[in-house]
């Protein structure tokens, strides 16, 4: 993927919105899931708010076979 695709997110580690939805969509569910996956959120730790509210947007969404 793409770094800084959609809003920028994690400025430490150029990470955008899109990159990060795409991993929660692929199984991310948690802050540290997302760290190990594109490293989003291991740096300064601003934007660990900002990576839980897309963690409950996309839950909010529910199953994929559902969205």
């Amino acid at each position: 993927m793409s770094a800084f695709t959609g809003a920028s997110v994690c400025v430490c580690y150029q990470v955008g919105e899109d990159e990060i939805l795409g991993w929660i969509r692929r199984g991310a569910a948690s802050v540290e899931d997302l760290g190990e996956m594109c490293r989003a959120g291991q740096g300064c730790g601003d934007c660990h708010e900002s990576l839980e509210e897309l963690l409950e947007d996309v839950s909010a969404e529910g199953p994929p076979d559902e969205r």
